[in-house]
Parts: structure tokens; sequence; C-alpha cells
């Protein structure tokens, strides 16, 4: 219980919903649960400047926060306050919050129409000492509801459908966390926290935490006993391993070991597992398995269940084209650069690389069927992809949509005799299209009785 003087003090503080803009002197409090870099920032005349936001939550809601001043001020902020602090901020400046793109790909989203801008002249932020429980109370409570998860097996069955998206997860951690330090090409020193994660689909993904907060909070977790709710991870493709990975950034929200019953399910289905899955999973895949091989050494005909079931080298199959989609060139063109060989997004960041020069190739994700399943994971590109379009990717580049429709109706569901090596990727078989012919149906002759 509060004494009477907490009690006087506590009744002043205002919850974050019932926080108002353009009033003066109001004072709130909340649970720090996101928190981003400190910003160096350019003032008047060369003054040192800085800002650092994070996100406050009470039982009221969640809302963004940005403390502005000289970089001192800023760096004290960020080196005493910490992602599950509990803070007071006096006279705080309520602002309408800014409903711009940037906002919207980099901040937390909140559940409140407003921000709170800190200044260093007229503002106070400062530990809350008092009344502190009822923060923790919702320190293991998810800002999301938990029927907005999706799955891992989703993720990746969905091919490049969610690259670029912010989800929801529910994840037990799979391999011990790690620290690592990168300089990026701005001259930036950034430390991540990278390891696995998987769910009780058995799938398994690499969860890198790009930001200095992300990472003090997820590194020393133990595998197998935590549970993370993640709110907006961002699904990227990673171009040096070729997989799918999940990004912790300035957007993420994490719960640790949520107090929800499918958290709780999650937890008793990581503790049947046996202690090999602790060693980790995801390799790079390797080039021999992707590049072109001899078609004299791929003889074996399979069926799609035999592939899943046997992850066989390479294969034959006989299956229908059940998913194809040339409409969308961002999906069916990538560029390789020629100097390391890498898909990159446009010119190639290697310093090595400068000068090089980048071109287009076909790249599908497909899906074939046969009597006995799908197989979604396939890969289908360059020569192989050319062969079954009729025309380079040059030209294919330059037709119109109608025509690109067109091409669509042409080859989907048809069946094809195809050729294929196989990799892994995440904890799934993904199939390499070598070579695409025309099925070919084989007839046997029938006699019949004078």
């Amino acid at each position: 219980m509060w004494n009477d003087n907490h009690k006087q003090v506590a009744d002043s503080i205002t919850v974050i919903s019932c926080l108002k803009t353009g009033v003066s002197g109001q004072v709130t409090a909340g649970l720090i649960i996101a928190k981003q870099d400190f910003r160096p920032i350019s003032g008047k005349n060369n003054e040192e400047r800085g800002a650092l936001s994070f996100t406050l939550r009470d039982a009221s809601g969640t809302v963004n926060v940005t403390c502005w001043g000289t970089a001192q001020f800023v760096q004290q902020i960020a080196q005493r306050f910490h992602i599950n602090d509990v803070v007071k901020i006096s006279n705080c400046n309520v602002l309408e919050k800014q409903d711009t793109e940037q906002e919207k790909l980099f901040s937390p989203t909140t559940s409140v129409n407003f921000r709170i801008s800190v200044d260093q002249k007229n503002s106070k932020i400062e530990p809350l000492t008092y009344g502190i429980d009822n923060f923790l109370a919702i320190q293991q409570k998810p800002v999301s509801d938990d029927g907005d998860i999706v799955s891992l097996d989703k993720l990746v069955s969905a091919q490049t459908s969610y690259v670029g998206r912010f989800v929801n997860c529910l994840l037990i951690i799979k391999t011990t966390p790690s620290k690592r330090t990168i300089v990026t090409k701005a001259d930036r020193t950034v430390t991540c926290c990278e390891f696995e994660v998987m769910d009780n689909s058995k799938e398994v993904l690499r969860l890198v935490m790009w930001l200095e907060s992300l990472a003090d909070l997820t590194y020393g977790l133990i595998p197998k006993q935590t549970i993370l709710f993640l709110t907006d991870v961002k699904v990227k493709l990673d171009s040096f391993t070729e997989t799918l990975t999940l990004e912790g950034n300035t957007k993420t929200i994490i719960t640790v070991n949520p107090d929800v019953p499918s958290a709780h399910v999650l937890w008793s289905f990581a503790q049947k597992l046996p202690d090999d899955i602790l060693q980790p999973s995801i390799k790079r895949v390797s080039k021999g398995n992707t590049s072109k091989v001899p078609l004299s050494s791929i003889t074996k005909e399979l069926t799609i269940e035999e592939i899943v079931d046997c992850e066989p080298d390479s294969g034959i199959v006989s299956a229908v084209l059940t998913s194809f989609d040339c409409t969308d060139s961002k999906r069916s063109v990538s560029k390789r650069c020629m100097g390391c060989n890498k898909k990159v997004p446009g010119l190639c960041a290697k310093a090595e690389c400068f000068g090089k020069d980048v071109v287009s190739f076909y790249d599908f994700m497909v899906s074939l069927t046969d009597q006995t399943g799908t197989i979604d994971n396939v890969k289908l590109t360059g020569e192989s992809a050319e062969k079954l379009i009729g025309v380079p990717v040059a030209m294919f580049e330059a037709w119109d949509s109608d025509t690109k429709s067109e091409c669509m109706d042409r080859v989907l569901l048809e069946r094809y005799k195809v050729y294929f090596t196989t990799f892994t990727m995440g904890s799934g078989i993904w199939l390499q299209v070598q070579q695409v012919d025309s099925w070919v149906p084989n007839i046997q002759s029938v006699s019949t009785g004078a």
C-alpha cells in the first residue's frame, strides 16, 4: 500500500489514455517496453544534440516518447533507463501523432493518437519509486492479441510473400543467443544479437536483433526455457544464406515469457523436445546443390511424397505446375552482381564490387503437384525458367501485363517432366529446378481379340 504522501503524488499522475494535447504540467508514468538507439543531431552553432525514443505502457495503453536535448543529456537518459524500467515523466509535452510513413515503418504501433515529447529545459524523467507492482503486473502481457500470431511454417510455405512485412510471432529460443559487433558502411558500430527460434510447427528460423536494447534484452536468455512474443518483427530474405530470417528493429516490441495460454502450450511442447534440438540447424546453402548439374547424373524418378519423405539429392518428377505468377516483376526477376555472384537489390554494396555489372535473371517460386501431394518450395530460375517462358529475361521485362498474363495462362496447370536438385532452407527441403521438359505420357499398346 502507498502511504499518504505517495498516494497524493500518485493521484497527480495521469494514465496514458487520459493525457490531453495542449495541456501543460501533466505527469505520467509507465513501463518502458521498447527503446531505440541514441540519435545524434546537428544543432545550431555546431552544438552536439541528440534524440532518444522509447515506448511507455500502463494498464490503459501505450505511447511513444522522444527525449530531446544536448547529446550529453540524452545519452545520460539512454544509459540510465532500459526496457522493463518504470519511469515518471513530469511536465510532459503531449503532441498529436505524426501520421507519417516514417513513423509507421520505424516506430512501434501505439494505442493512442498522440505522442510525448520530453524537453531538457522543461520536462523531467526519473525512476518511479512507488506503485511499481502495478506496472510490473503487465510486464508479461503482450501488447498484441495472440490470435494475430503467424506461425513459422506459414511464413516458410508462403515463400517470399511475407518478405518485407511485419508480423507477430510466438517463439521458443532454440540456440544460445550470441552477440557480435558490426561496422556499417557509414562507419557506425552496431551491436546485434542473433539466435535460432522455432514454434510448435517445428519450423526453424534465425532471429536477429539489430537494436542495442533488444540485443541486451535477449542476450543470455536460456534456450528451450524462454518464450518470446514478438510484436511487429520484420520478415527478411537473407541474400547470403538464401533463407528467411526475422529481424527485431525499431518497430518491434518483445514480451519475454508471456503469460498467455498459447505460450504455456508452446513451453510444454518445447520441454518434450530432445536436447539435440539445441544444435544450430540453419546452414548456408551449398553452391553444389543449387548450381547447374549434368542432367545425365539425374536419373531417379520420384513422386512428391517420396521427395518429401526421403529428401533425395536429386531426381525427376512428373508434376503439374499449380503455382506460378509472372505478372509481378518483383517476384519474377532478381538481380545478381557479377563481381561476387550474390543476389542484390540494386547496385552491390561491397567495395570490391564497385563498377561490376549487375544482371537480371529469372527467379520464380513455384509449386508442383502430382497424385501424391504438393510441394510449394520450388525455385525456378535462370535458363530453366527461360526455356519454360520462351524468351530471354530482358525481353520478358519489356512485356506488358497482358502479355505476362497470357504467358501465365499458357504454362500454369500443365504437366511437366522436371529435373531437380534439392537444398535445405530453414528446416524444410526445397527443390532447385535444373530443367523443365514437356510431359509425354507413357502409352502402352493394347491388343484386342478378333
